[in-house]
């Protein structure tokens, strides 16, 4: 099979195995000294004739300047593609998002070039650059393909060579899988994101059945002695050690081999899991949703799959010689049939909500990357959305992403016009109402005493756009931190059903002590002072940042002490 000429995206791989690199991976090698990539500039409607086309598959929208034919097959190759990904793993642990994903794709118009733009104002980041300054002269290219994320969507964007796509072989990029693992709530822990993607890298995921490629176990001369003699001594980590919820942050566990022997084991435990099938994988997943709220232990691991630790370790260092030559199949079974769907001439209102919200989503990595040249982007992002806008379309969808492009060019107060309309229109869009309620208690503590509380009637402005967030997909940390916050300077005590609703969303967010130490200091100073107690329980043992520990010291103590008096923790006044 010929390489595949263009790159397609970073959401997918093709079958030679290149792919663009990582938003991540870009800004490490950015440091390094390589250049940096820039999200591609797409040329204005007026200056091509290729109409936009759109597709609604799925929870996935594309817009795409590609022939019907192309955006077709490759709509078909993605749905195809997260199906065999749902096969390896269950919807449950995929994150969950209201908010449909973004695919823009273009090919006739060519690859983009550096705008003139900001070619000026590269030329005026060189002219200031004082001789000896490190990095800043930086070389500067244009992406083909790239992934951008926010907290509750992600986008993509891919130019496709089409006289060469026919023969492209194309599967979801193993860094998009880890995107989804890690975008569950609650969180999943790290040994089961790493295992995946791990296995799902080497796997051969075009077709079915999924065929899982050999694993290798420090290097491949290794890998090969153990394949050649099942009794070859090797270390295996104890389970204490695998399971850990930070082992890097011990010094002991830092040596580079312990580091690599810990990757490999994490995906040998989940390559033996699914090769057993049966009820040894319904264990693995039993084990791994126990394993995402609380902290493993030996019982937890006994009472999903039967055995203890020291079996574990066992079974697989019997399995390994095994799996380091093997390629085992899974078979999917019965797929269900794809979604149908139809490629259709993109409207006015498809093309400003879904290429603005790509170009929203470039505000903040090149901010974060390169931010001289950021206004250009701020500025196409903004003709693209108010194109719409000034037409007269209302969308709360487009109204959302404009108040979201606000925020994220650093213009807060210009996004309340949108952001208003766009939450009292009901739109699914998580980020939106923690935005707004940001921006309004904000407005409420401006010129306030730190100690001061407030009404409910002050407050149910900030608290209840928060509580809608939390009700859509993904629930977002910053969201329950925020209605913690909020709920600690109110002068009424929540009622039963927002007192329930703090500590479900503590237990949502038990590993970011951070969102829990807000939650129950919410609960805590509403007479809730052994269910705050037991937020912070859970929560500690989870890293943390020096000043939230402190914090949670202090938090403690206060708690101790209430519980220790009678009638300790009723509330003087509660919401009705």
């Amino acid at each position: 099979m010929k390489r595949l000429a263009a790159i397609v995206s970073l959401a997918f791989a093709w079958h030679a195995g290149t792919f663009a690199p990582s938003v991540a991976a870009a800004e490490s090698a950015a440091a390094a000294g390589t250049p940096i990539a820039l999200p591609p500039m797409m040329v204005e409607e007026s200056t091509s004739s290729v109409p936009w086309l759109y597709v609604q598959a799925g929870d996935t929208e594309f817009l795409s300047r590609c022939s019907a034919g192309t955006t077709r097959q490759l709509v078909e190759a993605w749905l195809t593609g997260m199906q065999l990904v749902r096969v390896l793993v269950p919807e449950e642990f995929l994150g969950r998002m209201d908010v449909p994903s973004v695919f823009v794709l273009y090919g006739q118009d060519g690859p983009q070039t550096v705008s003139a733009e900001i070619q000026r104002e590269l030329q005026a980041r060189d002219d200031r650059r004082r001789p000896g300054d490190f990095g800043s002269g930086a070389r500067v290219d244009i992406a083909l393909s790239m992934r951008l994320t926010d907290r509750d969507m992600h986008a993509s964007i891919a130019y496709i060579d089409e006289a060469q796509f026919g023969e492209a072989v194309l599967s979801v990029a193993p860094g998009h899988v880890r995107y989804l693992l890690e975008a569950r709530v609650p969180k999943l822990p790290a040994w089961l994101v790493e295992g995946i993607e791990r296995a799902y890298r080497g796997a051969d995921v075009v077709q079915e059945p999924i065929t899982l490629g050999p694993l290798t176990w420090g290097n491949r001369s290794e890998s090969a002695a153990l394949a050649a003699d099942p009794a070859r001594p090797r270390a295996l980590l104890p389970a204490g050690e695998l399971f850990a919820i930070d082992p890097v942050r011990a010094a002991e566990y830092r040596h580079p081999r312990r580091v690599e022997t810990r990757a490999a084991q994490q995906e040998l435990f989940f390559r033996w899991a699914m090769v057993m099938g049966g009820a040894t994988r319904e264990a693995f997943w039993k084990f791994s949703a126990r394993a995402a709220e609380a902290p493993v232990t030996e019982a937890m691991f006994e009472a999903c799959f039967g055995f203890g630790f020291s079996e574990l370790r066992d079974r697989l260092s019997d399995y390994l010689p095994k799996t380091v030559e093997a390629r085992p199949r899974i078979r999917p079974g019965r797929l269900p049939p794809l979604p149908d769907f139809e490629v259709e001439r993109a409207t006015p209102n498809q093309i400003a909500r879904v290429r603005g919200e790509w170009e929203r989503l470039a505000i903040g990595y090149v901010q974060r990357r390169l931010p001289e040249v950021r206004e250009p982007y701020v500025a196409q992002a903004r003709r693209t959305l108010r194109r719409a806008y000034d037409a007269g379309d209302r969308d709360p969808r487009l109204l959302a992403t404009l108040g979201l492009c606000e925020i994220d060019a650093g213009e807060a107060e210009n996004a309340r016009r949108y952001l208003e309309p766009a939450v009292a229109g009901g739109v699914r869009r998580p980020r939106a109402y923690v935005e707004l309620a940001r921006l309004r208690f904000a407005d409420l503590q401006r010129g306030a005493p730190e100690t001061k509380r407030f009404s409910f009637t002050e407050l149910a402005p900030v608290i209840t756009p928060l509580r809608q967030s939390l009700q859509q997909a993904p629930p977002l940390a910053e969201a329950a931190q925020l209605l913690g916050e909020a709920w600690a300077r109110g002068e009424v005590s929540p009622n039963a059903e927002e007192s329930r609703e703090l500590e479900m969303n503590a237990r949502r967010f038990t590993a970011q002590p951070k969102v829990t130490y807000a939650l129950a200091l919410a609960l805590a100073r509403h007479g809730k002072a052994a269910a705050a107690a037991a937020v912070i329980d859970a929560s500690a043992p989870y890293p943390v940042d020096d000043d939230t520990r402190d914090a949670l010291t202090r938090l403690r103590s206060e708690l101790a002490a209430t519980l220790a008096q009678p009638e300790s923790g009723r509330p003087a006044t509660t919401r009705p």
